[in-house]
């Protein structure tokens, strides 16, 4: 559902036809991020990993020749693995050692404000009442900001908001990470539909994150060595646009399912640094595809006024049943390029292929330890 920041007018629907959802072979399901994170502990601790709460690292050391890396603790404790997963966000001080530089990044542009209300607070209100009750996935659209809504938990109990705001890159608010809480009132200026301010006011404040962009193209996530590499927003911060991008979090699950298949077929050391490189291969576009979709619709929600903006808003105003068949092909080609992904089938296909024949000059299996290393933020 398309609405305006400045009017609140509806302007029209995309509904995701349930043929071509089918298609996907999946639900389209949303999950709060902490219960996410609680998911991957009580999976990672069950299988028998150890994780330590509050042990900021102090340094990272690339391991050379045949010797581990290590990390040394803030409290000056070391600790070494046969490979080491820097997993450490947008500012991975584990990518200035896989790169051997430091951070090159500048402001992209995007600030966004995001935030958790209570679902309680809205149904009370007429208009609100059905942001809650509903599957539709309002979406703000305006003049170089917008807005999306959607509940979050099965039970419906919290509704999250996002606000897009774009600016001169020179003048960018915020800091690249998710720390920084702002009142709520920085993030409603030029936002004038009543429904969206009282929304919006329902949360006293808000996080703002800064989007800053890099050029990658020539990164590399794993190092010389091949015993150190980087996953998630540490290997592709500005792919996953880290403020704010739909798919940022599905991008660090897909890398770790990657990463996992093709370690399973792990019997040997010297399998290492072609089984990096094969993850960076099947991972890196990958991503780079579904950042540059993430990042299009942003800038698609907050056109300034004239054709683009008119062309959106006029394809928006179609009923479903005015699609044709040309129109349910462009849907499902869209969302195919998404959703129609199997981490694992990848992962899997590459090791029969290509994988399978990796020579091993070891007689036996190595027992391999793996460390990871994963900060948020």
């Amino acid at each position: 559902m398309e609405l305006t920041v400045r009017t609140g007018e509806n302007i029209g629907f995309l509904p995701w036809t349930p043929a071509v959802m089918a298609e996907t072979g999946g639900e389209l399901l949303m999950i709060h991020h902490d219960d996410l994170m609680r998911l991957l502990h009580k999976l990672a601790t069950d299988a028998g990993a150890k994780v330590d709460i509050n042990a900021p690292v102090q340094s990272i050391h690339a391991g050379i020749s045949d010797s581990k890396p290590s990390i040394t603790l803030l409290d000056g404790e070391e600790l070494r693995a046969d490979l080491l997963i820097g997993a450490d966000g947008s500012n991975s001080i584990v990518r200035n050692v896989v790169l051997g530089e430091a951070n090159r990044a500048k402001p992209g542009g995007l600030t966004v404000y995001s935030g958790i209300i209570d679902a309680e607070k809205m149904l009370s209100d007429p208009e609100l009442r059905p942001l809650v009750l509903t599957d539709d996935w309002p979406i703000w659209t305006g003049p170089r900001r917008s807005c999306i809504g959607h509940p979050v938990r099965g039970d419906k109990r919290e509704y999250a908001i996002g606000v897009y705001s774009w600016t001169d890159p020179d003048g960018q608010d915020g800091q690249e990470n998710w720390e920084e809480s702002v009142p709520t009132e920085a993030a409603v200026t030029e936002i004038d539909a009543p429904m969206l301010r009282r929304l919006l006011k329902l949360t006293p404040r808000l996080v703002r994150t800064k989007y800053m962009a890099r050029d990658q193209d020539d990164w590399t996530w794993v190092d010389r060595t091949g015993r150190i590499v980087l996953l998630g927003d540490a290997a592709h911060p500005s792919y996953g646009l880290q403020a704010g991008g739909m798919h940022t979090t599905g991008m660090a699950v897909e890398d770790a399912v990657v990463l996992g298949c093709l370690l399973s077929n792990l019997q040997s050391m010297d399998q290492l640094p072609t089984l990096m490189d094969a993850y960076q291969e099947l991972r890196q576009r990958r991503c780079a595809l579904v950042g540059l979709a993430d990042l299009g619709n942003a800038q698609m929600m907050a056109l300034p006024p004239g054709p683009e903006a008119d062309a959106r808003d006029e394809d928006m105003r179609r009923q479903r049943n005015e699609w044709d068949e040309g129109m349910l092909k462009a849907q499902f080609e869209e969302i195919s390029g998404i959703f129609l992904y199997d981490a694992g089938d990848a992962a899997e296909e590459w090791w029969i292929n290509w994988g399978r024949f990796h020579k091993n000059v070891h007689g036996e299996p190595s027992v391999v330890d793996v460390e990871v290393h994963c900060d948020r933020g």
